[in-house]
């Protein structure tokens, strides 16, 4: 993408309007927690895993630390696990957990951030690094991972201290990277823990958790350049590494050379997460653009009362899932243009 730079007034007004939106996403957040410290209605299932870590950022320590109390009392199993009727989806199983950690060490609730870590690291691939997607109905691990899935395990592992778990992810990401025969047109996300290669194969059916094409307008998992950008320019922070921040640059650019089309779908929000921290970390221009332009975006989506919906995302869960993770991107948006003047 090709702009001119943005003047700091502008850069000053958007984010006022990126606030605004961040706080109207709040309020109606706040409106569905319920007495008992949960959201919505837990019985659909762990759809707030990300409601420790919004209301933290955004200031709301009530709701935080009382979401924390809820999955405490009725999810936390004795050996350290989340588990229980609420659970319900076996997808996205290390994700979801891994997301909750940060939120839980961001409320400071350290039982839980310490606590579920050890059950979190039991997903991990010693391998390549990665963590398993999903639990399947044997309870067993899939085989399939992938880049989502192996980075906000990262993070987590950030949160608490594990660079050495970090630091696998990173060769994770880089050695898939490094596996891609087909870029800039096409990434394969997805990797084999059996056989140790990137899947190139797959159903028909299956192709949104293997591929991105970036030149097709549907639905894809746009995601995986903002969260690997995203990732590595956490790690970048914590440890200076330039390996770190030169495959940041990488997975950001397959994210910004998608289709104008990708900004149809919800799944183009984890672009924010890559652009905003590059932003502030190289202060470049390309970085500032295309992070107003997803701020822009976050503001035209949103509905009236405050929470965003798509197509794919019809339920009140499905409302709040959404709207919990949207809220977070723009606090980290807001806080990658608020580092540089």
């Amino acid at each position: 993408m090709t702009a001119s730079a943005a003047s700091p007034t502008s850069t000053r007004e958007k984010l006022g309007t990126y606030l605004a939106a961040r706080r109207r996403g709040t309020d109606w957040l706040l409106h569905h927690v319920n007495d008992d410290g949960s959201l919505g209605d837990p019985g659909a299932g762990f759809r707030f895993y990300r409601a420790p870590w919004t209301f933290a950022v955004t200031g709301e320590t009530q709701a935080a630390v009382a979401n924390c109390a809820w999955i405490r009392r009725n999810m936390l199993t004795p050996d350290g696990t989340i588990e229980g009727p609420f659970r319900v989806f076996g997808d996205a199983y290390a994700y979801r957990n891994a997301t909750l950690i940060i939120g839980a060490h961001l409320a400071r609730q350290y039982d839980l951030s310490y606590g579920l870590m050890p059950d979190l690291l039991a997903w991990r691939d010693p391998v390549s690094g990665a963590f398993a997607n999903d639990r399947e109905p044997d309870g067993s691990m899939s085989d399939r991972m992938d880049i989502p899935y192996a980075c906000g395990p990262g993070f987590a592992a950030l949160a608490t201290g594990h660079l050495d778990i970090a630091r696998g992810v990173y060769r994770f990401l880089d050695r898939i990277y490094t596996a891609q025969t087909e870029l800039p047109d096409r990434f394969f996300y997805a990797w084999s823990r059996s056989r140790q290669e990137v899947i190139t194969e797959y159903p028909a059916d299956q192709q949104l958790w293997h591929v991105v094409d970036n030149g097709l307008a549907r639905r894809q998992r746009w995601t995986i350049g903002g969260i690997a950008a995203g990732f590595l320019c956490r790690l970048y922070l914590a440890e200076p590494q330039p390996e770190y921040l030169e495959l940041a640059r990488r997975y950001q650019a397959f994210s910004m050379a998608a289709t104008e089309s990708q900004f149809e779908f919800a799944q183009v929000c984890k672009s924010s997460w890559g652009s905003s921290l590059l932003f502030q970390i190289t202060g470049e221009d390309q970085y500032r653009e295309w992070t107003h332009r997803m701020g822009d975006w976050y503001v035209s989506t949103q509905q009236p009362e405050g929470y965003w919906a798509w197509d794919m995302h019809t339920t009140l869960g499905a409302h709040l899932e959404l709207t919990l993770e949207f809220v977070m991107h723009l606090d980290t948006l807001i806080g990658g243009l608020a580092a540089r003047p």
